[in-house]
C-alpha cells in the first residue's frame, strides 16, 4: 500500500522536474542566443559609429559618414542586402537622425548632433527583436528586444587644444598656476584652452573661441568661450555652438618622440643660409640681420637666442608685389622685418645689341648670364612684362625637393629693335637661382607668364653689410647681386606660355601669387593648398611625394620644413627685439620646437614686428612665455603644449589649424 502511493509521488515529482528542465534548457539555449545577439549587435555598432567617425574625418561629409555607418553594421551583422535608410543628410539647428531597416527586420537608428569644439558625433542604436525557441513555453507570446547603444566622436579639439598646461598648480593645494595670462588687450584664442591646474587671467582678458578645460576650477572669471568656429558672442545660432569652462579633466601629455638629427655643425658665422645639424655651442644671434634656416632639424644642446635678427626657413621673391596689384611694391617685405634690410631687389634694363656677342654692358648670347653665345639674338620688339621667382632645393633623407618661391612684382620693359633685357637681381635669403617668367607684348602684367630663362646664383650671400640692401653694382650689400640678358633666344617669337608645362620648364605657368597679409601692416600670406603644383611650391603650403615631385597635401614631406629641438637643460629665447618666423612640416609631424619632458627650461618667445611658429610648439617638461602680440602673426599653427605658459605684454592672437598640427587622434568611441 505505502509502495504504491510513493510510485505515484514520483511520478509528479518527476513531471515537475521534466518542466523545470526543460524551462531550464529554453533559458540556456535562447539566453545563448539573446547574449550572443546582443554581443554580436554591440560590436557591429561599436565599428560602424567608429567607421563613420573615421569616414568624417577623411570626406568632411555627414551623408557619407552615415551611409558608411548603415553599411558596416550590415555587414558585421552577416546582413549583406542594402538597408532601407531615411534620407543622409548633416546636422542643422538640432539633432539629424537617420534611420535604417535592414532584411530581418533590424533597425539602426543614426543621431548626429551639433557639438562645436567637441567635434563631429556619432551616437548609434540598433534593436532587433528575438524569435524566441523553447523560451516560448515561458512566456504569454511576448518576443524581447535587444539592443545596443554605440557613440564615437572625431576632431574634438580638447585632444589637439590651441594652448595646454600640464602642470596641476593651483590643484589640490598646490601653489601657483599652470596658465598665466597678464597682458593689455585681449588674448584671442582659436581652439581650446586646457589646463590641468588653474587658469589665472585678468577679467575680460582672454576671448576664447572654443571651450575651456582647467581641471579644479568649475569657472574661469576672466575668461570669455564664444560662438565656434565664427566667434561671435553667445547666443549663438546655427552652426555655431557656445564654448563653456569644463571642469574635472586631466590632460594627459601625447609623448611625442623626439627627432633624429644630422652632424655637427659650428655656430653659424657671416653666411646667410644656416645648415641643419647638432650645434654644441649656445646660438647667440644679435643684431639687424638675416639668416635663413636651411630644411632639417637644429639640435641646439646649449641653446638658442634670438635677440635682434630675423630668422627664417621661408623663400620670398625679391620686391614682392602686394596681393591685390602685381605692379606696385608690398610695404613691408617680409625680409625687411627686425630693422634688416635683406628683402632683395629686381632690375630691368632695355639693352642695344651691337657686334661681337655685345649687348650693351650684357651679353646677347644664349641668356644664361655667362658670357657665352653666338651673336647677338635680339628680343622680339615690344612690351615685355616680367616677374621672377625664388627657387632652391632643400634634402630630406638624401632625397632632393624642389622649393619656388610665389612670383615677385612685375616691371615691364620696352624692347626696341635690334635690343635685349638685362635683368639685375640683388638677392634675397634663401634663393640658390631666379626663375625669370615672361608676358609677351600686348598681355602686360595680366599675363599669362611663361619661364623664359633661369639665373642661378654664384656669389657669396653674406651678411656682413647690408646698409647699401639692395644694390645692383658694387659691394655696397653683401647679399651680393646676380645678372643676365633676356633675349631672342629665350623669348624668340612666337613666346606662348603654356598652362600644361611642368614646373621649371620653358613656358610653364609661375606659382600662384601671395594673398593678403593676416593684419594690417604685416608682410603678406602664403599661397593656399592646391592640387599639385598649383599654389604655394616653397613653403608650409608645399607638399612633395618622397620622389620629390610636387604633390596634394597632405603628402609625406613639406619641402624646407625645420624642426629646433632642445634636449637636456637647453632653452629656446627670442626677444622683442627680434623676428622667428618658422614653419614644420609632414616629415615632423608638424612638430616645430620639441623639447623633452625631462628639460625644464624657461623659454620665451617675442617678436619685433612678425614672428610664428607654425606647427606645434612641444615643450611638455618646461615653461613658454609668449611676450608679444606679435608673435603668432599666421592664419593657422599647430598650438603650444607645455608644463606651464605665460602670457605678457600686449597679447597675441593664436589659432589652432589642424593642417599645421600632429597627426589627429583618430576616431574614438565615447559609449
Amino acid at each position: 500500500m505505502g509502495s504504491r502511493a510513493q510510485r505515484g509521488q514520483a511520478i509528479v515529482l518527476v513531471a515537475v522536474m521534466v518542466g523545470v528542465v526543460v524551462g531550464m534548457a529554453a533559458l540556456a539555449i535562447d539566453g545563448s542566443r539573446a547574449y550572443t545577439l546582443r554581443r554580436d549587435m554591440q560590436n557591429a555598432a561599436d565599428y560602424a559609429s567608429l567607421a563613420a567617425a573615421d569616414s568624417f574625418q577623411r570626406t568632411g561629409s555627414y551623408s557619407t559618414a552615415e551611409s558608411t555607418a548603415a553599411t558596416g553594421f550590415g555587414t558585421q551583422m552577416r546582413l549583406y542586402a542594402p538597408p532601407s535608410c531615411t534620407p543622409f543628410g548633416a546636422p542643422g539647428p538640432g539633432t539629424w537622425t537617420v534611420t535604417c531597416t535592414y532584411s530581418d527586420g533590424t533597425t539602426l537608428v543614426e543621431s548626429m548632433p551639433v557639438k562645436g569644439a567637441q567635434g563631429a558625433q556619432f551616437m548609434l542604436t540598433a534593436t532587433q527583436t528575438l524569435a524566441l525557441q523553447f523560451g516560448r513555453i515561458l512566456t504569454n507570446g511576448t518576443t524581447p528586444q535587444i539592443s545596443a547603444t554605440a557613440g564615437a566622436r572625431v576632431g574634438n579639439l580638447l585632444y589637439s587644444p590651441a594652448v595646454a598646461a600640464l602642470d596641476q598648480a593651483g590643484c589640490g593645494g598646490a601653489g601657483g598656476t599652470a596658465v598665466t595670462i597678464n597682458g593689455t588687450g585681449s588674448l584671442k584664442l582659436v581652439g581650446d584652452l586646457v589646463s590641468d591646474g588653474t587658469v589665472s587671467v585678468p577679467s575680460g582678458t582672454a576671448v576664447v573661441t572654443g571651450d575651456v578645460y582647467a581641471r579644479c576650477q568649475a569657472s574661469v572669471s576672466g575668461v570669455s568661450p564664444v560662438c565656434y568656429p565664427s566667434g561671435a558672442a553667445p547666443a549663438c545660432t546655427y552652426p555655431d555652438v557656445a564654448g563653456v569652462v569644463r571642469s574635472g579633466y586631466h590632460y594627459v601629455d601625447p609623448g611625442y618622440p623626439a627627432p633624429s638629427v644630422g652632424p655637427s655643425q659650428p655656430v653659424p658665422g657671416s653666411n646667410v643660409v644656416v645648415t641643419p645639424g647638432v650645434y654644441t655651442s649656445n646660438v647667440n644671434i644679435t643684431g639687424n640681420l638675416c639668416f635663413f634656416l636651411a630644411g632639417g632639424v637644429y639640435d641646439f644642446l646649449a641653446g638658442a637666442v634670438n635677440t635682434g635678427a630675423l630668422v627664417s626657413n621661408e623663400l620670398k621673391p625679391p620686391d614682392e608685389p602686394t596681393s591685390s596689384n602685381n605692379t606696385i611694391l608690398a610695404n613691408p617685405q617680409f625680409w625687411n622685418s627686425s630693422g634688416a634690410r635683406c628683402a632683395g631687389s629686381a632690375q630691368y634694363t632695355a639693352v642695344q645689341c651691337t657686334g661681337n656677342n655685345n649687348c650693351g654692358t650684357g651679353n646677347c648670347g644664349n641668356g644664361n648670364g655667362n658670357g657665352q653665345g653666338n651673336g647677338c639674338a635680339a628680343a622680339p620688339p615690344g612690351d615685355w612684362s616680367f616677374e621672377v621667382t625664388s627657387t632652391r632645393t632643400d634634402t630630406y633623407n638624401g632625397n632632393a625637393y624642389q622649393r619656388e618661391s610665389a612670383p615677385s612684382t612685375c616691371h615691364t620693359v620696352h624692347v626696341g629693335n635690334n635690343q635685349a633685357v638685362q635683368l639685375i637681381v640683388s638677392n634675397v635669403p634663401g634663393a640658390t637661382s631666379y626663375n625669370i617668367y615672361a608676358a609677351p607684348p600686348g598681355t602686360f602684367c595680366n599675363g599669362p607668364f611663361g619661364l623664359a630663362d633661369i639665373l642661378p646664383v654664384s656669389g657669396p650671400v653674406q651678411n656682413d653689410d647690408l646698409a647699401g640692401c639692395p644694390a645692383f653694382t658694387g659691394t655696397a650689400c653683401s647679399l651680393g647681386f646676380e645678372t643676365i640678358i633676356i633675349n631672342g633666344m629665350d623669348i624668340g617669337s612666337p613666346w606662348a606660355p603654356n598652362a600644361a608645362a611642368s614646373p621649371g620648364t620653358t613656358g610653364a605657368y609661375p606659382p600662384n601669387s601671395e594673398t593678403a597679409p593676416l593684419i594690417a601692416g604685416h608682410p603678406n600670406q602664403n599661397p593656399a593648398r592646391l592640387a599639385g603644383a598649383a599654389g604655394d611650391r616653397a613653403n608650409e603650403n608645399n607638399c612633395e611625394t618622397t620622389a620629390g615631385a610636387y604633390s596634394t597635401c597632405p603628402a609625406a614631406v613639406t619641402a624646407g620644413a625645420v624642426e629646433l629641438y632642445f634636449p637636456g637643460s637647453s632653452c629656446l629665447a627670442t626677444t622683442n627685439l627680434s623676428d622667428t618666423y618658422l614653419f614644420s612640416g609632414y616629415q615632423y609631424d608638424w612638430i616645430v620646437a620639441y623639447a623633452p619632458p625631462t628639460n625644464h627650461c624657461a623659454n620665451s618667445f617675442g617678436a619685433d614686428q612678425n614672428s610664428a611658429l607654425i606647427g606645434l610648439t612641444y615643450m611638455p617638461g618646461g615653461s613658454f612665455a609668449v611676450l608679444d602680440t606679435d608673435t603668432f602673426d599666421t592664419a593657422g599653427t599647430g598650438g603650444i603644449i607645455a608644463d606651464t605658459l605665460s602670457f605678457t605684454g600686449t597679447l597675441p592672437a593664436i589659432s589652432f589649424s589642424s593642417s599645421y598640427a600632429p597627426v589627429p587622434f583618430a576616431a574614438r568611441l565615447i559609449s
